[in-house]
């Protein structure tokens, strides 16, 4: 990775990646390394929140791993808000 990344950004990442070890592709034809799974943004927020962060912590964490742990998909319909939202792909990403 080329940027180093700070604490909070690996232990958010540490929580991304169990997005994606949890999701239903996990390893479906393809390695560990290179797992992926599909989130809303509330979603990878709600992961930080209940697991300590505050919410404006999360945001900016999250934030910061825009294409490194996450990349954009595309704009599709979240059927839990009715709503159109990005939807994300959460990249396995190794950390220390």
């Amino acid at each position: 990775m080329k940027n180093e990344l700070t604490k909070n950004q690996i232990q958010a990442t540490k929580l991304l990646n169990t997005l994606v070890e949890e999701g239903d592709f996990y390893m479906e034809n393809c390695t560990h390394e290179e797992s992926t799974n599909y989130a809303w943004m509330g979603e990878m927020l709600d992961l930080l929140t209940n697991n300590g962060w505050a919410r404006k912590s999360a945001e900016g964490t999250i934030g910061s791993l825009l294409n490194i742990a996450y990349e954009e998909y595309d704009d599709e319909v979240n059927n839990e808000t009715g709503q159109k939202e990005t939807l994300y792909v959460v990249l396995m990403t190794e950390v220390a």
